[in-house]
């Protein structure tokens, strides 16, 4: 779950809802900025599908000890996010291998600056899957090269953190007090659009501006499903079905070049 607080109420977005979002952005994506399109079906589904290891997570709450506030994605204890991960990562490489490919290379990226023994154990085990899937692939076609298979992967982690941007900043932050992950633009270059770095900025509550732009129109519509709750409201066992039962509310967004 993406939680944002302010004085009074909490913001909830569920991880599977960014994700779809995320899968929004790469449906959009210009065909001339796109490498390997004989595997764009795959990558969008990847990239659609990335977060779907959340969802039974974000059916429950986890409070962390003395907090008031339950645990968000970012506070969520490592090994039950190591659990939901391979467990996402099977669900879709029966689904699409390639897929499932590059959801694996997405979540052991987490942990490679991680030296704990589960870390270094996930790591290998999404390796030796990576080069399994490869060798199927390969049989299939040659032309997915470790050139496209970068441009993929860094495709996924470029559009994850777009959304996680729109969702996880206070909408129309300013730039000095945006979510630290991302002020200083992207880390995500890709060779379609000659590496350059992209930046983004809140010009208002629903307006993003984002350089380079890689979208087919000159403007992205974006809707950001929410809950809101008043911190009044959230109790360790009353939360649950105050969630369930709190309508979604949503937040429009445009991005612009």
């Amino acid at each position: 779950m993406i939680i944002k607080e302010d004085q009074d109420t909490v913001i909830f977005i569920e991880q599977h809802e960014h994700a779809l979002i995320s899968g929004q952005l790469v449906n959009k994506w210009q065909d001339a900025f796109f490498n390997g399109s004989q595997w764009r079906t795959s990558v969008e589904y990847a990239i659609t599908n990335h977060d779907r290891s959340w969802i039974p997570l974000d059916r429950k709450f986890l409070f962390l000890e003395k907090e008031t506030i339950p645990a968000s994605f970012t506070d969520y204890p490592l090994k039950m996010k190591m659990d939901a991960y391979e467990i996402g990562i099977e669900q879709l490489v029966k689904e699409d291998a390639y897929a499932g490919f590059l959801l694996s290379c997405h979540y052991a990226s987490f942990f490679n600056e991680k030296n704990d023994i589960k870390s270094s154990s996930f790591i290998k085990q999404q390796e030796e899957r990576q080069e399994s899937l490869l060798k199927q692939m390969f049989s299939q076609d040659k032309a997915l090269t470790s050139e496209t298979r970068q441009f993929h992967f860094d495709l996924l982690q470029l559009c994850d953190n777009l959304s996680l941007y729109l969702c996880m900043n206070h909408w129309g932050v300013d730039k000095e007090n945006e979510l630290s992950w991302f002020k200083d633009g992207f880390p995500q270059q890709l060779n379609t659009l000659n590496n350059k770095k992209f930046y983004s900025s809140w010009e208002s509550e629903t307006v993003v501006k984002l350089d380079p732009f890689p979208f087919e129109s000159n403007q992205l519509h974006i809707s950001i499903p929410y809950k809101r709750l008043a911190k009044k409201e959230i109790g360790k066992v009353s939360l649950k079905e105050t969630y369930r039962n709190t309508p979604y509310d949503y937040h429009p967004v445009m991005l612009k070049k």
